[in-house]
């Protein structure tokens, strides 16, 4: 082997020195528009639901399938999805993610029944599930070690950006047209923006970090050296010398697998992060698909009852920029802890009260607080698995914890709803809401201010069964 090649690419050390840029707000755009563009799409049911429901003479169970259909979807096309951007990348999967949800959104406005609608919001969920893990597994390979949480925080906010506009536009579009055209208006608008899969598959660049795991030295040290190049441009000064972040490459290079992060090291991970998860999504999933429906139960007009949600929603903006923030200065377990304790309780509080200004306001204190918690949530699960098993590890927590917070959860309320009530139902999403802060507590690990290689292990002198990436080729 030549001199040359086994000099240590330190990829890692290199990416952990770049100072905030052009580049990096390149990187965060085509991160956080992803999501919009995701957002807006999953918010559309919510925003039809009743409208569909009316016109179409649902029963409860119907109403309930339509309301988790795309979210069963994205439950079944995360893990494929994981494994085949830890395979094949991170830019490619994403790309081809968004062409397919935001096509099926369109063909969805043009369902003659509910079979069929219901059909394709199944399929558009299993290109959204492409989508779902990759722009935190994206920026944490990207940005440095103090400030992941913190761009994250921008990142998921683009998230509510599309929720707190998907009620909007329903009230802006609703109202102008007939009853049995108008959902369908909604659902074409709700899929227009597919021309960013065709921006992003030109300028988004390809994780430097994955490349080095997967495509080898030549490729890796190529997109690192234009990355530095470009950022010494923007910046008009020479980069600092790096730090050295041995990483550690599997020999053989193993491809990655599910069962993987279902054992071993990865186990404890998987399971803390789901429970975590699971708290924050129920709450989330119930105000996002059927707080409009709830508004409209308690007498409220479709339009205003769609303007109020837009404002609970909406709060959730400054949330994940807030925790985003306080992710990297206090932690993310203390952060998440005391996120979802302030979220249960507006939970709690939400199903007993009746008058608006209370209603609004319970209903901003889960969307700030619950909402707000998954920028360091989302950011604290994916950061600490290694760089080979990243997606599949971030998809497989999205997976679980979206079949059971946002599909099992969910599927129920229409049902419930005519049992124990508002009341009842949200006495449950609170206690749902204690319990993953309560694993996190005891069982999390605490990730912030280390780079991704310490964290997960995957370095030279935390294992034995590996070799250093710089001695690794093609």
């Amino acid at each position: 082997m030549a001199k040359e090649s086994m000099e240590p690419l330190n990829i890692a050390g290199r990416m952990e020195r770049l100072p905030l840029s052009g580049f990096t707000w390149l990187v965060i755009w085509f991160a956080g528009a992803a999501w919009f563009i995701e957002s807006l799409d999953i918010g559309a049911i919510g925003v039809v639901l009743e409208s569909v429901r009316r016109v179409m003479q649902l029963t409860p169970g119907q109403v309930g399938m339509l309301a988790v259909s795309s979210t069963f979807g994205i439950v079944l096309g995360l893990i494929p999805a994981g494994y085949l951007a830890d395979r094949y990348g991170r830019k490619r999967v994403l790309v081809w993610g968004v062409i397919e949800y935001s096509t099926l959104t369109v063909l969805a406005a043009f369902s003659p029944n509910y079979h069929v609608l219901l059909t394709i919001r199944f399929l558009s969920g299993l290109g959204m599930g492409a989508v779902f893990p990759l722009p935190y597994a994206i920026v944490s390979e990207f940005v440095p070690k103090t400030t992941r949480a913190r761009f994250n925080g921008i990142l998921d906010g683009c998230l509510s950006v599309g929720y707190f506009l998907a009620p909007l536009l329903g009230a802006l579009i609703l109202p102008r047209f007939a009853p049995t055209e108008s959902w369908r208006v909604f659902l074409v608008v709700s899929g227009l923006p597919l021309v960013y899969a065709a921006i992003a598959h030109k300028w988004m660049p390809e994780s430097p970090r994955w490349m080095e795991v997967r495509l080898g030295r030549e490729r890796a040290e190529g997109a690192m050296r234009a990355i530095e190049q470009r950022v010494e441009h923007e910046t008009g000064r020479a980069l600092p010398a790096p730090r050295m972040i041995p990483l550690l490459v599997p020999q053989g290079k193993p491809r990655p697998t599910v069962a993987e992060v279902w054992s071993g090291a990865q186990l404890g991970k998987t399971v803390v992060g789901s429970a975590a998860m699971i708290s924050a999504l129920l709450m989330f999933y119930v105000v996002m698909i059927y707080m409009p429906s709830l508004l409209v139960k308690d007498g409220y007009s479709i339009a205003h009852s769609l303007l109020y949600t837009a404002i609970i929603t909406g709060s959730a903006i400054p949330g994940k920029l807030l925790n985003g923030w306080l992710s990297d200065t206090w932690g993310r377990k203390p952060v998440y802890i005391l996120f979802m304790v302030l979220a249960s309780v507006g939970a709690m509080f939400f199903g007993e009260v009746h008058s608006l200004p209370l209603v609004i306001t319970y209903g901003c204190l889960m969307s700030f607080f619950g909402t707000g918690t998954f920028p360091g949530l989302k950011m604290y699960y994916a950061e600490q698995y290694p760089t080979r098993l990243r997606a599949t590890g971030s998809s497989t927590v999205e997976a679980v914890s979206r079949l059971l917070g946002g599909v099992v959860g969910p599927y129920f309320v229409p049902v419930l709803l005519a049992t124990v009530g508002i009341a009842g139902i949200f006495r449950v999403i609170g206690l749902v809401g204690i319990a993953g802060p309560i694993v996190v507590l005891f069982w999390g690990k605490e990730t912030a201010k280390r780079t991704l290689e310490e964290v997960s292990g995957d370095t030279a002198a935390m294992s034995g069964d590996a070799v250093p990436g710089a001695l690794v080729g093609k």
